[in-house]
């Protein structure tokens, strides 16, 4: 086994663990960490008794004093001493994100970056004649800080009664929530920036291809076109990537028979090949050397007690009509997950689409 494939396994079974942790936490009433900075020990029985081999228990049943920082008694501190098993969980989401799949450039929070918008002035110089000067130009790039927000609704009975199989849907909602969330606002052309809230797609402001059908044979001939396009505007690109839906990439790989192509990704024509769900009714070549993203910790939140609005689009601020749900009294858990995370797009010309597709598999 590879070391890549082990390094992959150990993120898999920690971020199970993690979940379990979550379990036995709710088990016991979310109890906060002991005055010595450790694990309540009837959270670390509880897990040693209902996953007795699980294995990284003993990073619950003999968990190490707490960072001070993180020392507060809600949620981050029981986290605290667990702080692999979060890491694992924070590991397999980004995995799960396009922007963990993309060679993007990562810069820090609030930090300016001077990008290059164009070259300097070359020509060939004879003997005694006048050389050229010119100059590179630069902006500054600032990505400021912003946080995706994803909550997920359980039953009590679902966490304290956690049977085989069920940590690996905890995990994977949270996960694969927040994930399709972030690259749907990535990908989306109608996104468009909102200062202090949220950034623009890094499609949004792009002038798309038409496609010219929905059969196989018009998406060979859209995507020649996509290519053809993004080369023009990026001849030397060293970071090129084709982000499409798996039915799209499957299409393409039944028309073409490339064998470096499946729907999980691959490339095509050279080009590596990201595949999502989340790209939609596009297809989208990216230089992702000019896409510059920031991204902080994915943070970790539970209440069993809230009052909460029960709909994808909540009333924001409330009125007096709006409708809550008392978690506690519905015998409900709120487990939320927030993911820092912010990108900007240097150049218009570093992005390419077809929009809106409607290929049609089997034609």
């Amino acid at each position: 086994m590879s070391a890549s494939a082990i390094s992959d396994l150990a993120i898999h079974e920690r971020s199970l663990s993690f979940v379990r942790y979550l379990s036995c936490l709710h088990a016991c009433g979310w109890p906060p960490l002991g005055p010595d900075g450790r694990v309540d020990r009837f959270v670390a029985e509880t897990f040693d008794a209902r996953f007795r081999r699980d294995l990284y228990r003993d990073l619950v049943v003999k968990a190490a004093t707490t960072p001070g920082s993180t020392s507060d008694a809600t949620w981050a501190g029981p986290l605290a001493a667990v702080a692999p098993l979060a890491n694992a969980f924070i590991s397999y989401v980004y995995g799960a994100a396009i922007l963990g799949k993309l060679p993007l450039r990562a810069v820090p929070f609030n930090v300016s970056v001077p990008m290059q918008t164009s070259g300097g002035s070359f020509a060939w110089a004879g003997e005694g004649k006048v050389k050229a000067v010119g100059k590179l130009d630069y902006a500054p790039v600032s990505i400021k800080v912003a946080k995706a927000v994803g909550d997920v609704i359980v039953s009590d009975e679902l966490l304290r009664l956690m049977t085989p199989g069920t940590e690996t849907f905890l995990r994977d909602a949270l996960a694969s929530g927040v994930a399709e969330f972030v690259d749907k606002q990535f990908c989306d052309p109608a996104v468009a920036p909102l200062d202090t809230v949220h950034p623009g797609s890094i499609t949004n402001g792009v002038t798309p291809i038409a496609p010219s059908g929905t059969t196989s044979a018009a998406l060979v001939a859209d995507v020649g076109k996509l290519l053809g396009e993004f080369f023009t505007n990026n001849a030397d690109v060293e970071r090129a990537a084709l982000l499409m839906t798996p039915s799209v990439a499957s299409m393409l790989v039944a028309a073409t028979k490339v064998p470096t192509l499946t729907m999980t990704g691959g490339s095509y024509a050279g080009v590596p090949v990201v595949t999502s769900k989340s790209v939609g009714t596009t297809v989208i070549a990216v230089d992702a050397s000019a896409i510059l993203y920031a991204t902080g910790e994915i943070e970790m939140r539970a209440s069993p007690n809230a009052l909460v609005q029960m709909d994808s689009a909540p009333t924001d601020p409330p009125v007096a009509a709006t409708v809550v749900a008392s978690l506690w009294q519905l015998g409900l858990t709120a487990l939320r997950a927030e993911w820092f995370v912010n990108w900007t797009r240097a150049r218009t010309s570093a992005v390419s689409l077809i929009s809106p597709t409607a290929y049609a598999p089997g034609t």
